[in-house]
């Protein structure tokens, strides 16, 4: 509906903006739920790092995997596409890869990151939904209901006709998984139940949208890429919540090492204040001197008997 939007004579992609804007909110639910868990900020940090580099470069081979005949016939297709076509099992592949390599980096449990790591990036796919709606890429199929929208003529999704709004769902969706996601976090449960009601909720639920969407997508016979992908998801899920409700996986957040952090500086400067005072109640206080009598004259020596 709104593809680009002219900032001080600069033209820029609503769904660039729409992807920074889920990823800052990514970060910053990070940040918030971390205190559910025992990483410090270093790991926290490194953890996005490596899922976000990770991600786009899985998202952007898993696109030109989909493109294979097309680059095939016009090799030039994969440096015209480098700045656009993403798909989004390809970036969460990617991302779950570089999670697995940063764990074992850390030696640290795999599942203990991707529980952590997961709400954020469904928030942040939240917004990149709302970025595939301003674009018009991702539409749906053609029908008249109450929620159905016509695209302007230049949108990539077709004009002047009423479609299904699939984008604004799944973002709808999105939105409330990851607060379903958060709250499961915060019960500390096994490490795998975050990362396994996701597989599964998710996985259930892409599978269905996708007999809704009518844009230009991959297919695998008579499922499209994404619903076939859909399938291991959550079949991978379900068997992970198998483990976790077997015991087979029942490590938590309280079996990792507390991490070792700087206190705040407003608690470092009270303590030091404290210890200031401290040592001065300890030391002993002087009296002043009080004057010593002078020593009384000594007495005349006797003087000799006569």
């Amino acid at each position: 509906m709104l593809p680009t939007i002219t900032v001080f004579g600069l033209t820029l992609p609503m769904y660039g903006i729409m992807s920074a804007c889920g990823m800052l909110a990514a970060f910053i639910l990070l940040s918030a739920t971390r205190k559910y868990t025992r990483f410090n900020e270093d790991q926290a940090l490194s953890l996005a790092i490596w899922a976000i580099l990770a991600g786009f470069l899985g998202a952007k081979i898993l696109y030109w995997l989909v493109e294979i005949k097309r680059i095939v016939a016009d090799p030039g297709y994969m440096l015209r596409t480098l700045r656009e076509g993403f798909v989004f099992y390809g970036a969460l592949i990617g991302g779950l890869a570089g999670v697995g390599l940063y764990s074992m980096k850390k030696k640290l449990p795999f599942f203990a990151f991707t529980d952590y790591a997961i709400p954020g990036l469904v928030l942040g796919q939240a917004f990149g939904r709302i970025g595939c709606f301003c674009a018009g890429c991702c539409y749906g199929m053609e029908c008249e209901t109450p929620i159905s929208v016509v695209f302007p003529a230049g949108s990539i999704a077709p004009a002047g006709v009423p479609l299904l709004p699939t984008q604004l769902m799944e973002s709808a969706f999105l939105f409330l998984l990851t607060v379903l996601l958060v709250v499961l976090l915060k019960k500390k449960k096994p490490f795998g139940t975050v990362s396994g009601w996701y597989m599964v909720l998710y996985g259930a639920w892409r599978f269905t949208i996708e007999f809704f969407r009518r844009d230009e997508r991959g297919f695998i016979g008579a499922l499209s890429t994404s619903q076939f992908i859909s399938v291991f998801i959550f079949a991978g899920g379900l068997a992970l919540l198998i483990l976790v409700g077997a015991g087979v996986l029942k490590k938590t957040v309280l079996d990792l090492p507390i991490p070792v952090e700087e206190e705040p500086k407003k608690k470092k400067k009270k303590s030091d204040e404290t210890e200031v005072f401290a040592s001065e109640a300890d030391e002993p206080v002087q009296d002043e001197a009080e004057p010593k009598p002078e020593k009384e004259p000594k007495e005349a020596q006797e003087e000799p008997k006569e």
